[in-house]
């Protein structure tokens, strides 16, 4: 699985622009083949700050992805953003979930 990460900061005059066109995007990348999720959220410290987060399932989906005319018009947001954005891609191979909070919680119960 590939983890994408998008963090990018705007002008106030530029963020709500920049918003509904990442807003738009979401759904449309959340149908496309192999994406196993796409969310946006906003910096609560920072008004201006966007995150949009992609979870793929292979690389090939992702690069297809990357090659789409929709990533095209998130390249344009950013652009727009007052700063470099921060873009990440993380291979994931193991992730776990409540489990390990659980098998780590009782391992200091029985000490």
């Amino acid at each position: 699985m590939i983890h994408a990460s998008l963090r990018m900061k705007f002008a106030p005059d530029k963020f709500a622009a920049a918003r509904d066109i990442l807003l738009a995007l979401v759904e449309r990348t959340r149908v496309g083949p192999g994406c196993l999720g796409c969310e946006m959220y906003q910096d609560l410290r920072h008004r201006h700050v966007l995150l949009l987060e992609e979870w793929w399932e292979t690389q090939a989906d992702l690069d297809r992805h990357l090659r789409s005319d929709a990533y095209g018009r998130v390249i344009l947001v950013m652009e727009m953003a007052t700063e470099p954005p921060l873009i990440k891609f993380c291979e994931i191979s193991q992730s776990a979930g409540l489990e390990t909070v659980e098998r780590a919680r009782n391992c200091l119960v029985n000490q």
